[in-house]
Protein backbone atom coordinates (compact mmCIF):
# COMPACT_ATOMS: atom_id res chain seq x y z
CA UNK A 1 0.00 0.00 0.00
CA UNK A 2 1.24 3.46 -0.93
CA UNK A 3 -0.15 6.81 0.20
CA UNK A 4 -0.37 9.19 -2.77
CA UNK A 5 -2.25 12.39 -1.89
CA UNK A 6 -2.43 13.80 -5.43
CA UNK A 7 -5.34 12.28 -7.39
CA UNK A 8 -3.84 12.81 -10.86
CA UNK A 9 -0.67 11.04 -9.73
CA UNK A 10 -2.70 8.07 -8.48
CA UNK A 11 -4.39 7.75 -11.86
CA UNK A 12 -1.06 8.07 -13.69
CA UNK A 13 0.32 5.25 -11.54
CA UNK A 14 -2.67 3.12 -12.51
CA UNK A 15 -2.13 3.90 -16.20
CA UNK A 16 1.57 3.01 -15.98
CA UNK A 17 0.95 -0.20 -14.06
CA UNK A 18 2.62 1.10 -10.90
CA UNK A 19 -0.63 0.55 -9.01
CA UNK A 20 -3.41 -1.98 -9.54
CA UNK A 21 -6.20 -0.39 -7.47
CA UNK A 22 -6.61 3.26 -6.51
CA UNK A 23 -9.09 5.04 -4.26
CA UNK A 24 -10.91 8.37 -4.45
CA UNK A 25 -11.12 9.50 -8.08
CA UNK A 26 -12.42 13.10 -7.96
CA UNK A 27 -15.27 14.16 -10.21
CA UNK A 28 -13.12 16.10 -12.67
CA UNK A 29 -10.96 12.99 -13.36
CA UNK A 30 -13.71 10.38 -13.72
CA UNK A 31 -13.85 10.72 -17.51
CA UNK A 32 -10.09 10.17 -17.72
CA UNK A 33 -10.52 6.77 -16.06
CA UNK A 34 -13.60 5.89 -18.13
CA UNK A 35 -11.87 6.79 -21.39
CA UNK A 36 -8.55 5.04 -20.75
CA UNK A 37 -8.41 1.52 -22.23
CA UNK A 38 -7.64 -1.14 -19.65
CA UNK A 39 -8.87 0.87 -16.66
CA UNK A 40 -12.17 0.09 -14.91
CA UNK A 41 -14.13 2.54 -12.79
CA UNK A 42 -15.59 1.10 -9.57
CA UNK A 43 -18.43 3.38 -8.34
CA UNK A 44 -19.22 1.72 -5.00
CA UNK A 45 -22.43 3.27 -3.60
CA UNK A 46 -21.39 3.67 0.00
CA UNK A 47 -21.53 6.42 2.63
CA UNK A 48 -24.17 9.08 3.14
CA UNK A 49 -23.08 12.71 3.43
CA UNK A 50 -24.98 15.16 5.60
CA UNK A 51 -24.73 18.66 7.10
CA UNK A 52 -24.45 19.29 10.84
CA UNK A 53 -24.95 22.56 12.72
CA UNK A 54 -22.72 22.40 15.82
CA UNK A 55 -24.44 23.98 18.81
CA UNK A 56 -27.82 24.46 17.14
CA UNK A 57 -29.33 23.89 20.60
CA UNK A 58 -28.06 27.34 21.70
CA UNK A 59 -30.76 30.04 21.26
CA UNK A 60 -27.98 32.46 20.22
CA UNK A 61 -27.13 30.34 17.18
CA UNK A 62 -28.90 31.24 13.92
CA UNK A 63 -29.30 27.51 13.39
CA UNK A 64 -31.39 27.26 16.53
CA UNK A 65 -34.31 28.31 14.31
CA UNK A 66 -35.65 25.33 12.40
CA UNK A 67 -36.54 27.61 9.48
CA UNK A 68 -32.87 28.42 8.91
CA UNK A 69 -31.91 24.75 8.91
CA UNK A 70 -34.77 24.03 6.50
CA UNK A 71 -33.65 26.89 4.27
CA UNK A 72 -30.18 25.33 4.10
CA UNK A 73 -31.76 22.06 2.97
CA UNK A 74 -33.80 23.83 0.29
CA UNK A 75 -30.68 25.60 -1.01
CA UNK A 76 -28.74 22.39 -1.62
CA UNK A 77 -28.88 21.05 -5.18
CA UNK A 78 -28.20 17.41 -4.46
CA UNK A 79 -28.54 16.18 -8.05
CA UNK A 80 -25.90 18.66 -9.22
CA UNK A 81 -23.51 17.55 -6.48
CA UNK A 82 -24.05 13.88 -7.33
CA UNK A 83 -23.48 14.55 -11.03
CA UNK A 84 -20.35 16.65 -10.54
CA UNK A 85 -18.72 14.56 -7.83
CA UNK A 86 -19.81 11.03 -8.77
CA UNK A 87 -20.83 11.23 -12.43
CA UNK A 88 -24.42 10.77 -11.25
CA UNK A 89 -23.63 7.28 -9.95
CA UNK A 90 -24.37 8.02 -6.29
CA UNK A 91 -27.90 7.97 -4.85
CA UNK A 92 -29.82 11.09 -3.91
CA UNK A 93 -31.69 9.61 -0.96
CA UNK A 94 -33.39 11.32 1.96
CA UNK A 95 -31.86 9.92 5.14
CA UNK A 96 -28.43 10.50 6.64
CA UNK A 97 -28.47 6.84 7.72
CA UNK A 98 -28.19 4.24 4.98
CA UNK A 99 -31.45 2.40 4.38
CA UNK A 100 -29.68 -0.94 3.81
CA UNK A 101 -29.03 -1.51 7.52
CA UNK A 102 -31.43 -2.77 10.18
CA UNK A 103 -34.18 -0.21 10.84
CA UNK A 104 -32.61 2.31 8.47
CA UNK A 105 -35.58 4.45 7.43
CA UNK A 106 -36.16 5.16 3.72
CA UNK A 107 -36.94 8.85 3.15
CA UNK A 108 -38.13 10.80 0.10
CA UNK A 109 -35.78 12.96 -1.92
CA UNK A 110 -35.50 16.49 -0.52
CA UNK A 111 -36.92 19.52 -2.29
CA UNK A 112 -34.65 22.13 -3.94
CA UNK A 113 -36.36 25.53 -3.90
CA UNK A 114 -34.34 28.75 -3.63
CA UNK A 115 -37.41 31.00 -3.47
CA UNK A 116 -38.92 29.07 -0.58
CA UNK A 117 -35.54 29.05 1.19
CA UNK A 118 -35.22 32.85 0.94
CA UNK A 119 -38.75 33.25 2.31
CA UNK A 120 -37.90 31.08 5.33
CA UNK A 121 -34.69 33.05 5.92
CA UNK A 122 -36.68 36.30 5.95
CA UNK A 123 -39.29 34.87 8.30
CA UNK A 124 -36.52 33.77 10.67
CA UNK A 125 -35.14 37.32 10.75
CA UNK A 126 -32.35 36.96 8.17
CA UNK A 127 -33.68 38.68 5.02
CA UNK A 128 -30.12 39.62 4.04
CA UNK A 129 -28.67 36.24 4.93
CA UNK A 130 -26.06 35.53 7.60
CA UNK A 131 -22.39 34.81 8.04
CA UNK A 132 -21.02 31.34 8.78
CA UNK A 133 -17.46 31.16 10.08
CA UNK A 134 -16.60 27.85 8.43
CA UNK A 135 -18.00 25.03 6.33
CA UNK A 136 -15.77 22.04 7.11
CA UNK A 137 -16.03 18.95 4.91
CA UNK A 138 -14.85 15.52 5.98
CA UNK A 139 -11.35 15.10 4.47
CA UNK A 140 -10.49 14.72 1.65
CA UNK A 141 -13.82 15.67 0.08
CA UNK A 142 -13.00 19.37 -0.09
CA UNK A 143 -14.62 20.01 -3.49
CA UNK A 144 -17.96 18.90 -2.03
CA UNK A 145 -17.54 21.48 0.69
CA UNK A 146 -16.81 24.10 -1.97
CA UNK A 147 -20.09 23.23 -3.69
CA UNK A 148 -21.98 23.61 -0.41
CA UNK A 149 -20.39 27.04 0.18
CA UNK A 150 -21.32 28.12 -3.35
CA UNK A 151 -24.92 26.88 -3.14
CA UNK A 152 -25.53 28.52 0.24
CA UNK A 153 -24.59 31.87 -1.29
CA UNK A 154 -27.81 31.69 -3.31
CA UNK A 155 -29.81 32.35 -0.10
CA UNK A 156 -27.40 34.86 1.42
CA UNK A 157 -25.46 32.49 3.66
CA UNK A 158 -21.85 33.62 3.39
CA UNK A 159 -19.27 31.05 4.47
CA UNK A 160 -15.61 30.13 4.13
CA UNK A 161 -14.27 26.65 3.47
CA UNK A 162 -12.09 25.08 6.15
CA UNK A 163 -9.87 22.13 5.22
CA UNK A 164 -7.91 19.96 7.60
CA UNK A 165 -6.18 16.62 7.71
CA UNK A 166 -8.40 13.65 8.52
CA UNK A 167 -6.69 12.89 11.82
CA UNK A 168 -7.21 16.46 13.01
CA UNK A 169 -10.82 16.44 11.80
CA UNK A 170 -11.65 13.24 13.67
CA UNK A 171 -9.91 14.44 16.82
CA UNK A 172 -11.99 17.62 16.77
CA UNK A 173 -15.20 15.68 16.15
CA UNK A 174 -14.47 13.49 19.15
CA UNK A 175 -13.63 16.47 21.38
CA UNK A 176 -17.12 17.97 21.07
CA UNK A 177 -18.59 21.44 20.71
CA UNK A 178 -15.65 23.34 22.19
CA UNK A 179 -13.69 22.56 19.02
CA UNK A 180 -16.37 24.18 16.82
CA UNK A 181 -16.81 27.74 18.17
CA UNK A 182 -18.91 30.40 16.49
CA UNK A 183 -21.30 29.63 13.64
CA UNK A 184 -20.25 26.51 11.79
CA UNK A 185 -21.47 23.82 9.41
CA UNK A 186 -19.86 20.40 9.09
CA UNK A 187 -20.21 18.27 5.96
CA UNK A 188 -19.90 14.87 7.57
CA UNK A 189 -20.12 11.33 6.21
CA UNK A 190 -20.13 7.74 7.43
CA UNK A 191 -20.68 4.24 6.12
CA UNK A 192 -21.24 2.18 9.28
CA UNK A 193 -22.26 -1.47 9.28
CA UNK A 194 -24.78 -3.11 11.57
CA UNK A 195 -27.93 -1.30 12.62
CA UNK A 196 -29.15 2.29 12.35
CA UNK A 197 -28.27 2.70 16.03
CA UNK A 198 -24.54 2.71 15.28
CA UNK A 199 -24.97 6.00 13.39
CA UNK A 200 -27.12 7.53 16.12
CA UNK A 201 -24.94 6.30 18.98
CA UNK A 202 -21.78 7.72 17.44
CA UNK A 203 -22.87 11.03 15.90
CA UNK A 204 -26.10 12.17 17.58
CA UNK A 205 -26.32 10.75 21.09
CA UNK A 206 -25.22 12.98 23.96
CA UNK A 207 -21.72 11.75 24.78
CA UNK A 208 -21.43 9.76 21.54
CA UNK A 209 -17.90 8.99 20.33
CA UNK A 210 -18.00 11.24 17.24
CA UNK A 211 -20.58 13.70 18.55
CA UNK A 212 -20.09 14.36 22.27
CA UNK A 213 -22.19 17.46 22.99
CA UNK A 214 -22.21 18.81 19.43
CA UNK A 215 -25.62 17.58 18.26
CA UNK A 216 -27.29 15.94 21.26
CA UNK A 217 -31.03 16.25 21.90
CA UNK A 218 -31.99 14.82 25.30
CA UNK A 219 -35.56 13.96 24.25
CA UNK A 220 -34.20 11.74 21.49
CA UNK A 221 -31.77 10.10 23.90
CA UNK A 222 -34.68 9.19 26.18
CA UNK A 223 -36.29 7.31 23.30
CA UNK A 224 -32.96 5.77 22.37
CA UNK A 225 -32.53 4.45 25.91
CA UNK A 226 -35.97 2.85 25.63
CA UNK A 227 -34.87 1.31 22.34
CA UNK A 228 -31.75 -0.15 23.97
CA UNK A 229 -33.74 -1.55 26.90
CA UNK A 230 -36.44 -3.17 24.80
CA UNK A 231 -36.38 -6.81 23.69
CA UNK A 232 -39.56 -6.46 21.61
CA UNK A 233 -38.66 -6.23 17.93
CA UNK A 234 -41.80 -4.30 16.98
CA UNK A 235 -41.24 -1.72 19.70
CA UNK A 236 -37.56 -1.35 18.76
CA UNK A 237 -38.39 -0.71 15.13
CA UNK A 238 -41.10 1.81 16.08
CA UNK A 239 -38.70 3.73 18.32
CA UNK A 240 -35.91 3.61 15.73
CA UNK A 241 -38.18 5.07 13.07
CA UNK A 242 -39.59 7.72 15.43
CA UNK A 243 -36.09 8.95 16.28
CA UNK A 244 -34.98 9.10 12.66
CA UNK A 245 -38.22 10.84 11.67
CA UNK A 246 -37.74 13.51 14.36
CA UNK A 247 -34.16 14.18 13.24
CA UNK A 248 -35.26 14.62 9.64
CA UNK A 249 -38.50 16.51 10.29
CA UNK A 250 -36.60 18.98 12.47
CA UNK A 251 -33.59 19.27 10.15
CA UNK A 252 -31.20 18.52 13.01
CA UNK A 253 -29.10 16.97 10.25
CA UNK A 254 -29.57 17.85 6.58
CA UNK A 255 -28.87 14.84 4.33
CA UNK A 256 -27.02 15.63 1.09
CA UNK A 257 -26.64 12.36 -0.82
CA UNK A 258 -25.30 8.84 -0.66
CA UNK A 259 -22.14 9.02 -2.66
CA UNK A 260 -20.48 6.55 -4.95
CA UNK A 261 -16.94 6.02 -3.71
CA UNK A 262 -15.14 6.41 -7.03
CA UNK A 263 -12.35 3.83 -7.12
CA UNK A 264 -10.47 2.45 -10.12
CA UNK A 265 -8.95 -0.88 -11.15
CA UNK A 266 -5.93 -1.42 -13.39
CA UNK A 267 -5.45 -3.90 -16.26
CA UNK A 268 -3.46 -6.48 -14.26
CA UNK A 269 -6.54 -7.32 -12.17
CA UNK A 270 -8.42 -10.32 -13.57
CA UNK A 271 -11.94 -8.99 -13.01
CA UNK A 272 -14.87 -9.20 -15.41
CA UNK A 273 -16.69 -6.48 -13.48
CA UNK A 274 -15.76 -4.11 -10.69
CA UNK A 275 -17.99 -5.98 -8.21
CA UNK A 276 -15.46 -8.85 -8.38
CA UNK A 277 -13.02 -6.60 -6.51
CA UNK A 278 -15.50 -4.60 -4.41
CA UNK A 279 -18.02 -7.33 -3.49
CA UNK A 280 -20.22 -5.48 -0.99
CA UNK A 281 -21.57 -2.05 -0.07
CA UNK A 282 -20.46 -2.69 3.51
CA UNK A 283 -17.18 -1.08 2.57
CA UNK A 284 -15.88 1.03 -0.29
CA UNK A 285 -12.53 -0.77 -0.15
CA UNK A 286 -11.31 -3.84 -1.97
CA UNK A 287 -11.23 -7.08 0.02
CA UNK A 288 -10.32 -9.79 0.72
CA UNK A 289 -7.05 -9.28 -1.10
CA UNK A 290 -6.41 -13.03 -1.12
CA UNK A 291 -9.36 -13.48 -3.50
CA UNK A 292 -8.24 -10.82 -6.00
CA UNK A 293 -6.66 -12.60 -8.97
CA UNK A 294 -4.11 -11.20 -11.43
CA UNK A 295 -4.04 -11.88 -15.13
CA UNK A 296 -1.48 -14.42 -16.35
Amino acid sequence: MVSVPEAATRIAMLERGEADIIYNVPGELIDRVKNTPGLMLAPVVSANFWLEFPGFQDPKSPFHDKRVRQAVSLAIDRDTINQAECDGLGRVDGNWINDDVEYGLPWPKWEHDIGKAKKLMAEAGYPNGLNVDWVTPVPNYYSRGERIVSQLQSIGIRAKLQTMERGVFLKRLQAGLKEWPGVQIILNAARIGGAWSNWYDSYMRCGGFNGRDRNCVSELDAKFNRYLASVDRGERQKLAEEIQREILDNYYFVPVFRHAAMQAIGPRIAAAKWQDVFPTVTTAYAYPWEDIALRA
